[in-house]
């Protein structure tokens, strides 16, 4: 799956080469050095290796020219990935290509010369090959003796060389200084690279979730887990060993997908009965694993990724000390491995429904495990780079975040459009608080439009709010850039209206809307909008449009114009399906498109009830490369219960209608209609009045049904009104939103928590939260019932509808109009102001009010 486009990936500072690694075993370790091509998927010739990761190192010295505009990498807060810096990795790199064998004789080391104390210069001494051989596999492998002491010995948990090409190094340098840091229990196991092959080879040292139980019984029994952790250190330290485990018995284990997900899950759930030691065990032989394996996941094949899966599903990945490096690494390799492994983790994810037992997770319980886990680490790495930019006076900015930030949002986008497919939790469960609440709106969409690195290019963890702010802010600078441009050409050039004007009559809102809109050029509606009712007093500063356009929406969708039709069940608006429109109704479906969009792009909230389906097609038309046929194949009976659940169930009927469907319903592929009064006929297919419907061809007659009802019926009409809508707000950061969230951001959200604009409320003119009046007014208010508490809203804001955020999103003041009199409380809608007289009793409060919000349209609005 191709993820974020090349020119908008963030530059990688990863070596681009990989040395040898313990996922390959120590005997491909032994081949690579005296330089033998390996057997193994991922195996390298150490001259290769060494080569690539010199040349890798001298290309990071630059910013890649691809890219100028993004961070140098030492610019950047240190990745996570176990690298070394620069100067010392070079010469790690030096030092192992100085230290390898030679290829014309395996048996003999190549050393570099040193210098005696006269300056000349003499080889030094060559350290013997099979004690190069033995530290090699105690570097790699260990001695398998759990939590062994020595320090060198790959089975100490704190041993501290995990790069492969510093282990080539350092076991040539070892073995220089003789036998003193061998580890004594090495001496038992095979040396030679025949045996070892064999040991790789072996089938039993794999495991099965029967043979593993059978082992915890036996260490419980015994009272010694010693055979337990040191299988577990013979499997987690080899990522092919541990990719041929939990395996169907019924398929060859090398098949990509003979994993049995659901026997990991419950082989994890056993652990917790066992010591921490085998826990620890398995993470930092994981971590060693992975490493490596992340400096090249390209190499990675198709079967190992079975072993990938395996450790992202341990659940000690939640404890902070091993988030730092395995979290990362695991979301470095999903994001830059083949297609092929990504289709065969997709296949683990959407597709392998396991049989759900003791510990086992049902595939929407996995999906929330991984995404929950990426979160956590993107987290705690946000909070370390918050901290340090502060500290260092800078402000917040997405060229702060590191590469391992980076890489965790690149899985989430795998792991987004995974469950696009499959549908397994909820989008809002990508939303990112923490990057949310790091974000410079301004600055990130900058970014975007100047295609760096942005995280608008994962608007998955933006929440609605922050892509609300993002619009909002891009709005305010279009505007006043459209009102500077007026301003200069009406010097030198002419005169240019810096604002987009509508005069309106009250009784012809739409005549002359229409008029008014119809001429207007893209240019002239990014301008800011002005509404002026005629004969009336007042100066829009927000308030009057916002009236406008309820008045305006209200009428659109009224049945008396024929255009949308209102479902008496679902109690929501869709195209009238009227094949007879002419060139008028076009113009007036675009006029409401208009509307919509200039709604959207002034921050107004509309109170309109279109279904999902609306802003799905009007998503896939804003795509330059959208295929509205595409869509067509995407519609489902889901889609058709929002908006008329009584045709749906007819629909959902047939479709499991036990009978024979011929004889029962006795119809064609032809459809009849009713517009105005005249009915319609329409053919589903070709030839659809001769195609009787039978139960063969029922989910067929369903299929394009739906494609009829949500396309060909009101092709015109959508047409019209896309054409409208995207005159508007094409180009604009409306792309950063999913259609469930075009709607929040048109229509606002249902929750009317006024509790929350309690807390929000500012006061003036002498009134403060304790004040008596104040008391009052709450008490009265969360009396109220719903539909009195938007007309509330209406009369101090000029809308009924709840911003997105809630209304403790909202900016809302009290204020004091003066001592106690029968007037009425009036209010200033463009600054979201309720004006109260100080009454002398609670009851008056109450009555004057019930009166003022029940005669709000067009009184007391300014």
């Amino acid at each position: 799956m191709d993820l974020v486009p090349k020119d908008q990936q963030h530059p990688s500072t990863l070596p681009a080469s990989v040395a040898p690694s313990t996922m390959e075993g120590y005997a491909g370790m032994t081949e690579r050095v005296a330089g033998a091509q390996s057997q193994e998927e991922l195996a390298r010739t150490s001259t290769g290796a060494s080569a690539s990761a010199t040349a890798n190192v001298s290309r990071r010295r630059h910013p890649p020219a691809s890219n100028p505009g993004l961070p140098y990498p030492h610019q950047r807060t240190q990745s996570l990935n176990a690298r070394q810096p620069r100067t010392q990795a070079s010469s790690v790199i030096r030092h192992a290509r100085n230290h390898t064998y030679s290829e014309s004789s395996p048996n003999t080391v190549t050393t570099p010369l040193k210098r005696t104390e006269d300056g000349d210069r003499e080889p030094a001494t060559s350290p013997d090959q099979s004690l190069v051989t033995r530290y090699l596999r105690q570097f790699l492998q260990g001695c398998g003796t759990p939590l062994c002491q020595t320090p060198l010995c790959a089975s100490n948990t704190a041993f501290p060389y995990k790069d492969a090409n510093e282990i080539a190094a350092k076991a040539v340098e070892t073995a220089s200084n003789g036998t003193e840091d061998l580890c004594p229990r090495l001496e038992a196991r095979p040396s030679q690279n025949g045996a070892q092959r064999e040991i790789v080879a072996d089938s039993s040292i794999d495991l099965d979730i029967i043979s593993f139980k059978a082992l915890i019984d036996r260490c419980k029994a015994e009272k010694s887990y010693n055979a337990l952790l040191a299988r577990l250190q013979a499997v987690f330290s080899s990522l092919s060993r541990l990719s041929m485990s939990f395996a169907d018995p019924t398929m060859d284990p090398k098949n990509p997908l003979s994993l049995q997900l659901s026997d990991v899950q419950q082989a994890y759930w056993l652990l917790r009965e066992c010591p921490p030691e085998a826990q620890i065990l398995i993470a930092s032989a994981a971590e060693r694993i992975m490493s490596s394996v992340s400096v090249r996941p390209d190499l990675v094949t198709p079967r190992l990724m079975k072993g990938i899966l395996i450790i992202f599903m341990y659940p000690i990945l939640k404890e902070k000390p091993w988030q730092s490096s395995l979290v990362a690494n695991l979301c470095q390799i999903v994001w830059r491995c083949s297609s092929a492994c990504q289709r065969v983790f997709k296949y683990y994810l959407v597709t392998a429904r396991p049989s759900l037992g003791n510990g086992v997770a049902s595939l929407e319980e996995t999906m929330a495990w991984l995404v929950w886990l990426v979160h956590r680490f993107i987290n705690t790495r946000v909070e370390i780079i918050e901290g340090y930019v502060t500290r260092a006076g800078l402000s917040c900015s997405t060229s702060n975040l590191d590469e391992s930030v980076i890489s965790a949002l690149q899985c989430l986008y795998f792991f987004y459009h995974v469950n696009q497919e499959a549908k397994l939790i909820k989008y809002t469960e990508f939303y990112n608080e923490s990057l949310n609440g790091f974000i410079d709106f301004m600055d990130d969409f900058k970014r975007f439009r100047e295609r760096t690195f942005s995280l608008c290019n994962f608007p998955f963890v933006l929440t609605v709010a922050t892509k609300a702010n993002i619009l909002k802010l891009e709005s305010s600078v279009l505007m006043r850039e459209k009102l500077q441009f007026a301003f200069f050409r009406a010097l030198f050039v002419g005169v240019n209206p810096p604002y987009l004007l509508l005069t309106i009559r009250r009784d012809f809102i739409i005549e002359d809307a229409l008029v008014q809109l119809q001429d207007k050029s893209h240019e002239d509606l990014k301008k800011q909008l002005k509404v002026k009712f005629v004969n009336e007093e007042g100066i829009d500063e927000g308030g009057v449009q916002k009236e406008f356009f309820q008045l305006a929406m209200r009428e659109l969708i009224d049945p008396k114009y024929g255009m949308f039709k209102t479902n008496e069940e679902s109690r929501l608006c869709w195209f009238a399906q009227n094949p007879l429109d002419d060139q008028l109704s076009l113009d007036e479906y675009n006029m409401v498109g208009r509307l919509i969009g200039l709604a959207i792009y002034n921050g107004i909230i509309l109170d309109i009830h279109f279904p999902l389906a609306l802003y799905k097609k009007l998503a896939m038309a804003a795509d330059a490369q959208g295929d509205l046929r595409k869509l067509d194949e995407l519609w489902e009976l889901d889609d058709l219960w929002e908006i008329d659940p009584t045709l749906a169930r007819g629909l959902s009927q047939l479709e499991s209608f036990e009978g024979d469907v011929l004889e029962a319903y006795d119809r064609t592929f032809q459809v009849e209609f009713e517009s105005f009064g005249q009915t319609f006929q329409h053919d589903l297919v070709s030839d659809g009045a001769n195609i009787l419907l039978t139960n063969a061809n029922r989910k067929e007659f369903v299929k394009e049904y739906l494609k009829f009802y949500f396309t060909s019926s009101i092709a015109k009409q959508f047409n019209a009104f896309s054409e409208g809508f995207h005159l508007v707000t094409l180009g604009s950061a409306i792309q950063l939103f999913r259609p469930e969230e075009v709607e929040q951001l048109i229509c606002g959200s249902p929750d009317l928590d006024f509790n929350a604009l309690e807390q929000i409320t500012q006061y003036e003119g002498g009134f403060h939260s304790k004040s008596r009046i104040i008391r009052w007014f709450w008490e009265t208010v969360h009396a109220y019932e719903e539909k009195d508490k938007k007309r509330l809203l209406f009369f101090t804001t000029g809308s009924d509808r709840v911003p997105i955020g809630g209304l403790g999103q909202l900016s809302f003041t009290i204020s004091k109009n003066g001592p106690d009199s029968m007037r009425l409380p009036t209010s200033h809608t463009c600054y979201n102001t309720l004006m109260l007289c100080a009454y002398s009793s609670k009851e008056r409060l109450q009555e004057r009010l019930m009166t003022a919000i029940g005669n709000a349209e067009g009184f007391g609005l300014m």
